[in-house]
């Protein structure tokens, strides 16, 4: 990429959430030249079933990638989002150019999400209705995710996310191709880490730099200030990050 030159982006949300919650810096990006796409995935909205397994979500996701001849992507996931990314990787890598984890989930191959959790945290799918999908409650999205910004803003977070089916969190992920893509360098990685992220807890289980490391020695790490909603809370900082994480 040349000086100036724009990347192309797809910007992936995280559980309980869609497309939307990237407006904000997904305007910045475009703003400075950058193609950006904010696709929602199945699964993921008011009135979407709650049958679905994870994999549907990332059949979504690669869909999308394959439906819009995409190509030289920055693929970008956030939280849960992760793990979609490395899968649509496993099934697409002609079409990336990097793979950006924001804030972001990294599983161990044949590990679900849920054993990723915290033990306290994971009960909380043991107890969850399948039929009715997960969505955490409040106080855990207020006060470790969304902890620097005030009540009002923390309660709109909340207000537009809506459950996901469980078996998002509960399925066993394979992820031995994206292993094995990136030890052989066919697949460049970078991890952004906001300092002020506390959605999973500070010790063993925090995400970073747990997460980050499972990238290997030649992942890109970058830091910056916020919280696991960096893209609502600082938007333009995000923005200027992402083309940092994305570009040669």
């Amino acid at each position: 990429m040349t000086e100036g030159e724009g990347l192309t982006f797809v910007l992936v949300h995280g559980a309980f959430q869609t497309g939307t919650v990237w407006e904000k810096t997904a305007s910045r990006l475009r703003r400075d030249g950058h193609t950006v796409h904010t696709p929602t995935l199945a699964g993921h909205g008011p009135a979407e079933p709650m049958t679905l397994a994870h994999a549907d979500a990332v059949a979504s996701l690669t869909a999308y990638l394959h439906d819009h001849e995409l190509s030289d992507v920055v693929l970008v996931g956030h939280s849960i989002g992760g793990a979609y990314i490395a899968q649509a990787a496993e099934e697409a890598p002609a079409r990336i150019k990097r793979l950006v984890f924001l804030s972001a989930f990294i599983p161990t191959a044949g590990h679900a999400l849920a054993d990723e959790f915290p033990p306290p945290d994971a009960a909380f799918f043991d107890l969850a209705d399948p039929g009715r999908g997960f969505l955490l409650p409040f106080p855990v999205i207020r006060e470790r995710a969304c902890n620097d910004m005030d009540s009002a803003a923390a309660a709109a977070v909340y207000a537009d996310m809506s459950p996901i089916p469980v078996r998002y969190f509960t399925d066993k992920l394979n992820l031995g191709t994206f292993d094995e893509l990136v030890e052989s360098g066919r697949l460049k990685t970078s991890y952004i880490n906001p300092l002020s992220d506390y959605a999973l807890p500070p010790g063993e289980y925090a995400a970073f730099p747990r997460f980050a490391l499972r990238l290997g020695q030649l992942a890109r790490i970058l830091q910056i200030p916020g919280s696991h909603y960096v893209m609502l809370s600082r938007p333009a900082e995000l923005a200027d990050t992402l083309v940092a994480a994305g570009r040669d």
